[in-house]
This record gives structure tokens, sequence and C-alpha cells, in this order.
């Protein structure tokens, strides 16, 4: 249960900095070697099964929140670094100060204070990055900022006017909005960090649940698709599992979730949801672990297949976006600045792609210094405090009475490498397919990409054991070239890339992630061509399969997975099954033979409502194809 929100904005006064700079930073510093460490590898079988497609990489799968008070966002360094690491999202103003932000005079409603970046600043990192924008709207004082204009407006007239000038106005392009964070903890179920003025005055008010929200919402999306109808809109829902899903209170008759999705259905245009895997001692002892961390993630399949349900029983077949995420719910301790938050981001955010989520957000670029946080000796490395950002800034305090110091302000924590691992892994259009490993600490995920080639990524959860991994592939044949070997290690300074080992094995050792490229090899090899002639609402689809190989088929299976919500009619040459976005065809009688060389094709009709983007990636027989 989280009872607590994450320390967003926590600054200390400025120390003299020259006196501190011999204890700047041990954050990424491993702990002494253990005394006995096994001098062989453990064996483990990874098997990646290149024909089994689990989701498309989307455009916005790789995201990061930046902040209105982050006086570092605007460094020159900045952008080059994020687009280092392929960032294809940045989540603007920042969490809890995004519920009290006026857009307008750029300052903070309750204590009128001007904030370090304003929106035009922002704007200006997207087109610098390359990234695309999410803004998040003042929901809980969004009344009160409306009221001190001239002529007075509502919460959502001030949302609409922040539409009307970054769309309109200025025609920067902003599709994804999401109205107010973390609405949940205004009170209504114990946990007050929000603000939200709908509320009454004391505990547990019964005046501002989902209900309420809901009814609000509806005034927000009325108002700012009025200005601009191609804008997506999110509305905060509660990750499964996780506090305060499945709560009632006196202001929420029904769970949160529920609430909100009878009331809004099908007029959402994503889910918003939240997920911080661990509490810190302070809320519920003992506090973090490494190991618990790291296995986190194992709930993420069920948190996505009980949240499509829900949002299907209510009529709203809209993405998922995890638009914050990190290690701890609060107070950041050293984990945050090891190793081993690296290693749970590259789960992190390719478990929720797998489960074929839209996007992830890591909170966030810059954070700064925490020293009261978990920074215990059952934890890996020698840091003396936290940070949520991937980024220095440059910020002090002490601990234990003694003066400690962030590294210099843009220095790269271990986190940031494992984005830019996870930059150089996956790219939007690229299909994301099954690998499993025999070993429990051995994490594998596996990406095709549309020439054919083939990465693995190994993540190593021991802290100890090194493993001699051992490759399978259905459905992909390696080339015999030695492939490029791409590994973060302690201590999480930086991404070293070599040519290493075969396709068929590899060994990686202690707390490291790892990714292995691939080309194909030239043998049983596959052409396919796709034109597609699109319409509103409508489309045809003509698929050409060629037998590049020197071995012809008796008969063939294409599998490919549409870029959009395409659904097949109807077909012919082929028997064609969806499921989501996943198709199969298989040949009918008159045409499964195909000579080396030779070419069949096959068609089909759809539908489609809000892409119709076409595939990027096809397989026959299981093997991957050109395309």
């Amino acid at each position: 249960m989280r009872t607590s929100h994450r320390d967003h904005r926590r600054r200390w006064a400025a120390l003299p900095v020259a006196a501190l700079l011999a204890t700047a930073w041990a954050a990424g510093t491993p702990p002494a070697a253990p005394a006995a460490v096994t001098p062989v590898a453990t064996p483990a079988l990874v098997s990646v099964n290149a024909g089994s497609a689990l989701a498309t990489v989307p455009s916005t799968a790789i995201g990061i929140n930046g902040s209105v008070y982050d006086a570092a966002l605007t460094d020159d360094a900045v952008p080059g670094l994020l687009k280092s690491a392929d960032t294809n999202v940045i989540r603007f103003p920042g969490g809890t100060e995004s519920d009290t932000y006026d857009w307008r005079a750029n300052t903070d409603v309750g204590s009128g204070q001007r904030q370090a970046v304003d929106f035009d600043q922002y704007a200006t990192l997207l087109g610098r990055t390359g990234a695309q924008g999410m803004i998040t709207v003042n929901y809980g004082t969004g009344d009160a900022a409306g009221a001190a204009r001239s002529p007075a407006e509502t919460g959502a007239q001030l949302a609409a006017d922040w539409v009307r000038y970054a769309n309109v106005t200025h025609h920067y392009g902003v599709k994804y909005w999401e109205i107010g964070n973390e609405i949940y903890g205004n009170g209504t179920y114990g946990g007050s960090w929000e603000p939200d003025r709908h509320c009454a005055a004391g505990s547990n008010p019964a005046n501002c649940g989902p209900a309420v929200y809901a009814q609000n919402v509806k005034a927000y999306i009325s108002a700012m698709k009025a200005v601009d109808p191609s804008i997506v809109i999110g509305v905060v829902l509660t990750a499964p599992g996780n506090w305060p899903d499945g709560i009632t209170a006196a202001g929420s008759p029904q769970p949160w979730n529920q609430t909100v999705l009878s009331a809004l259905g099908n007029q959402i245009g994503f889910a918003d949801v939240h997920w911080y895997p661990q509490n810190p001692s302070t809320v519920t002892p003992p506090g973090p672990t490494d190991a618990g961390l790291l296995g986190a993630d194992a709930q993420i399949p069920n948190m996505v297949s009980s949240l499509r349900s829900l949002l299907s029983q209510n009529g709203a077949d809209v993405p998922i976006m995890i638009t914050e995420t990190n290690s701890v719910s609060s107070n950041p301790g050293k984990q945050t600045v090891g190793i081993v938050n690296a290693l749970h981001l590259e789960q992190d955010y390719l478990s929720w792609l797998d489960a074929g989520v839209a996007n992830v957000d890591w909170w966030q670029i810059h954070n700064g210094i925490v020293t009261t946080g978990d920074n215990g000796p059952a934890l890996y490395g020698t840091a003396t405090y936290g940070d949520y950002g991937v980024l220095s800034d440059a910020s002090c305090d002490s601990s234990s009475g003694a003066p400690v110091c962030e590294p210099a302000v843009d220095t790269p924590f271990p986190a940031y490498y494992g984005l830019q691992l996870l930059g150089q892994f996956i790219h939007p259009g690229d299909t994301l397919v099954s690998a499993s490993s025999t070993a429990s600490l051995v994490r594998s995920f596996a990406v095709r990409k549309a020439d054919g080639s083939l990465r693995v990524m190994l993540v190593n959860d021991d802290p100890t054991t090194s493993y001699a991994v051992n490759l399978a592939y259905t459905g992909f044949t390696p080339g015999g070239a030695m492939p490029t070997v791409a590994t973060l290690g302690p201590p999480g300074t930086g991404i070293t890339t070599t040519t290493g080992g075969t396709a068929a094995s590899q060994t990686i050792a202690p707390y490291t992630a790892t990714v292995i490229t691939l080309q194909p090899g030239t043998s049983g090899g596959c052409r396919v061509t796709y034109q597609e002639n699109a319409w509103p609402g409508g489309f045809t689809g003509g698929v050409t399969v060629t037998n590049t190989g020197a071995t012809p088929w008796s008969a063939w299976t294409v599998a490919f997975t549409f870029g959009g919500d395409q659904k097949i009619i109807s077909a012919w040459n082929a028997t064609a099954t969806q499921s989501g976005a996943k198709v199969t065809a298989v040949n009918v009688g008159y045409n499964g033979t195909v000579a080396a060389g030779a070419s069949t094709s096959f068609g089909f009709q759809g539908s489609w409502s809000s892409s119709s983007a076409a595939p990027t990636a096809f397989t026959v027989n299981g093997t991957a194809c050109a395309s």
C-alpha cells in the first residue's frame, strides 16, 4: 500500500562544492568482492522463438518524465543524452506538480512560486530530441488557476487553452494529454499527497472520489477535444493489485478503476497507470531488497491482463500507458543510483512492452539527492544517497553528519545507461518475440528486426554467479559471423560493445545486462512484399511471398502483426485468422507448393478505426523474412 508520494522536489541549501567533491559519487561502486566466487559459470538454456510475436514496439515505447522545477532540464547536454537513449516520449510538467501548475503564469498555484522551466522551453526540448510530448493538465487546482484569469475560467477551459496554445497557435503537435496525476491520492482512501481542491477538509473526504473525478473529466475531455479533436486523452487509473486498487471508502462505494471506467467507458483515449514495485522501510518494513526488485516484473503480465479485461468490460479498447515507474514509491535510497536499478529498468520496460502496453515513462530526468532513504549494507553498492533521476543535478546534503554531493550536473547514473542499452535493443516497428530461460535469475528478451536480424537481451539478476548460456532458436537461423555484444555491468558507468562468443553460446557475468545482435543465415530464406490500399474505415492488403532458399516449400504459414487496429473481414488464396493485431495466414489446397525462387500471393479486405499502419515484419513457416 502506497501511503506517501515520491519526493519529487526535494532540494537542500547549497554547500561549498569545492570542499565536497572528494565525496561526490560512490553511487555505482560495488562492494568488495565476496570471499569465494564460483570459478565455473553455471549452465543455462535460453530458447528464442522468432516466429512467436508478442507485440510490435510502438512509436511511444521509451518515455521519461521531465519537470517544471528542474532547472537543469534546459542544459545543452540534455537533448543529446536523451537522443542517445532513443527517447520517444517526454512527459511534463511532472508528477504532483501537475495538479498545482498554472501553465499560463508558469507558477505553482499554492505558493505562487515561478517555475524553472516553462512550456515553450519544454517544447524546444521536444524539438531538439525528436520526442513526442505528453502533458498532464491541472485537475487538482485547475479551477483555482482558471479563476485567477480575466475573465475567469474553469479548470477544463484552462486545459483547453493549453491545447490551443500548443497545437493551434504554435503547432507543437502534442498528441497525448492526461487529466490529473494520481488523483486517488487526494485523501479518499487515506493517502493524502495529491492536491485536490474538489475535496472537503478532513480525512477520508466523501465528496471527491472517483465518481467526482469522472464527472469532471467529462468536462475536460469535451473542452479539450473541441479545440483539437485529434489529441488522445488519458485518465488516471490504479495498477491492478496495487494500492488503492479494489479498496472502497465513503467517497468510493466501488473501487476507483471500476467507478471511473463505468462512467467514462469509450470516451477515454488511454489508461494512465503508475507502478512502483517497492515501498521504503519507513512505509512497509523491512523495505526494499535487491532480489525483490529484480523479481517484481513477474507481476506485470497479470496486471496488464486484469486491466485489459476491465477496460474491455467497459467498452474502452484503448492503449495502456505506464506514465510513471521506478523502483521505490518514495524516499529513494542507494538502490536508485546503482546497477540494480539499471537491471530493473530493462526488465520493467520490456515486461510491460512484451505484454502490449503502448508507453513506459521512467521517473525521471533529474530529481535531486535524498540521503534519508534506504542505504543499508543489505543493498548492493556503497552510496549513501538516492536519486530518482537518470542524470545528476549536482545537489548536496549530509549523511550521518558528513557532507555528500552528487557528481557534476548531467552526469549519468547507471539507470541512464540502462535506458541507453534499452534504446539500442528496441526501435519502433520491431517485433518483440518469445524468449525463455531455464535459470530463474537469467532473464531473457528478444526482438526481431524488419531486416531479418535478431537481438537477444540477457539480464543476469544474480550478484555473484556467472552463467554459461546456451541459446536455441526456433524460426531463425543465425549466420556464422561472430555476434556483436553490448554489455552494461558494475559499476554501471558505461556500455561496452565488442564481438564475442557465438550465436549459440554466451557467458554473462554477475549483475549485467547483455544485448546480442545476430544476423540471419542464408539457407531457407524468404522475402515478403506487402501492398495496402486504405480509405477511411477500410482497406485491402496484398501479400507476395518469395522462397529465396534452395529448397521448395510443400506448405506455408505466414505470420505478421498489424501496426494499427485493422481487422480482417475476408481473405482470398489463404485461410487467415486473427488474434488481436497478430495475423496467421495458411495456404489453401492449390497453392501450398512454392519452388525455390518462386512466389505466391494472397490478399484480404478489412476495416480500421484509428490507424491503418502496415505490418513491418513477417515470418514464413516460423522463419523471419526480409520485407
